[in-house]
């Protein structure tokens, strides 16, 4: 395996080489040779002893240098490519717009991307999911491993979806597991809204097939996010819960009216900070809180503080 990779010639890592093997071999004096040994010195290869001698740096060292050193070249280079995209509205002869709005008339498309996005996410707000077909067991699967991560997820699905079993128990399945669902009749435009940034709404109202919208500018996805929590506001819950507060759910409600600091926090419960927040993201979606400020504004008109 050679360097070239790393931004060595062959000659440049021919020199390397033997005076890493050979670190008292005679080094000839003309010009090429004079240019190679400064260039490696450039690179971190080579360095110089007190008494004026060239010695090899030790490959660790050497490769490691040169690994971070094309690592923020390439980082700088794909930054400049990026940058590019600030040229768009110039050539659009829309000077005064940002890149906010992408159409995808591919359905697959959009149904990768909204899988790619929410599998990263932290918050998915979700009304009758544009992908229409059955999810795959492999994608379910990956679905119940992020939720136990303890993520805020909440889906508004219409009635006339849920009469079908097989949706149905899909539906209670996921909330059982914490992406809490409602259920609204009738029900209101589709829509998926990512880390309150990215959403995602049917080029076609109800005909989620015919493509998507992607919407980044933050005035239309605040909107959405408005309709999305009044819709919510109004929907009932898939499965009725008992009123009363469970033990835990007290002290977390405790916690996060009196705690700074979700660690500390985690301290007082005896639990690890992973599960900790586990707990709060569930009692936030059984209060249907957005946030943990709303969650404490709710517990309080309910009374349970």
């Amino acid at each position: 395996m050679n360097l070239a990779g790393l931004g060595l010639t062959d000659y440049e890592e021919h020199v390397y080489r033997m005076l890493l093997r050979e670190p008292a071999a005679p080094i000839r004096s003309d010009s090429a040779m004079a240019a190679t040994l400064a260039r490696l010195t450039e690179l971190g290869l080579l360095r110089r002893t007190p008494p004026g001698d060239i010695v090899a740096v030790d490959p660790q060292s050497a490769v490691s240098g040169l690994i971070t050193r094309r690592l923020n070249e390439t980082n700088a280079e794909m930054a400049r490519i990026a940058s590019a995209w600030a040229a768009l509205p110039s050539l659009t002869g829309d000077a005064g717009s940002d890149v906010t709005f992408e159409r995808i008339d591919d359905h697959d498309e959009v149904d990768r991307r909204i899988y790619r996005l929410g599998m990263a996410a932290k918050e998915l707000l979700t009304v009758r999911p544009i992908r229409r077909r059955p999810i795959t067991p492999e994608r379910f699967d990956s679905t119940l491993r992020r939720l136990a991560d303890g993520v805020c997820w909440r889906t508004i699905i219409g009635v006339e979806s849920l009469r079908a079993p097989e949706v149905l128990a899909h539906a209670t399945r996921l909330h059982r597991a914490g992406d809490r669902h409602r259920v609204l009749d009738p029900p209101v435009q589709q829509m998926v809204i990512i880390d309150r940034s990215v959403a995602f709404v049917p080029v076609t109202p109800d005909a989620g097939s015919a493509g998507a919208l992607v919407i980044r500018q933050p005035g239309a996805v605040a909107t959405l996010l408005n309709l999305f929590e009044h819709t919510w506001a109004r929907a009932s819950d898939l499965e009725p819960e008992d009123p009363l507060l469970t033990s835990t759910e007290r002290q977390v409600l405790h916690l996060l009216n009196n705690a700074t600091k979700d660690e500390f926090a985690a301290r007082r419960m005896g639990v690890s900070l992973r599960t900790y927040r586990r707990h709060v993201a569930r009692l936030l979606a059984r209060l249907g809180a957005g946030n943990r400020f709303q969650a404490a504004l709710l517990a309080r008109e309910r009374g349970w503080i």
